[in-house]
Parts: C-alpha cells; structure tokens; sequence
C-alpha cells in the first residue's frame, strides 16, 4: 500500500520527528555539543513554524 505523504506531514516530519529521531541517535554516537544545540534550536524553529496562526484571507 503507498501512502501519500501530505505537506503538513511532511512538515512535522522535517521539523519535529527528524530531530528528535537525530538527538535519540546522538545518545549512542556522542557528537559534539553544537550539533545536538543545533537539533535542539531546529526543533524549536519547526514548532514555531508549525502553529504561527494563519492570517485569514
């Protein structure tokens, strides 16, 4: 079965869960502390993105 991938999905998936699944990773790979600040500051940029209202047109 395919499934079809929407743009919100696909937003939340770039935004939120990418990281999070990047800093799950970082706890056996031990990089170096700017990366997982990075992931950090990413996630927090794709929860500011994802619920900025939208201006009625």
């Amino acid at each position: 079965m395919a499934q079809k991938i929407s743009g919100k999905t696909m937003i939340i998936f770039v935004a939120i869960i990418a990281p999070l699944l990047f800093l799950l990773a970082s706890l056996f790979l031990e990089p170096p502390i700017w990366i997982i600040l990075f992931a950090i500051l990413w996630m927090g940029a794709g929860f500011m993105i994802l619920y900025i209202p939208k201006a009625d047109s």
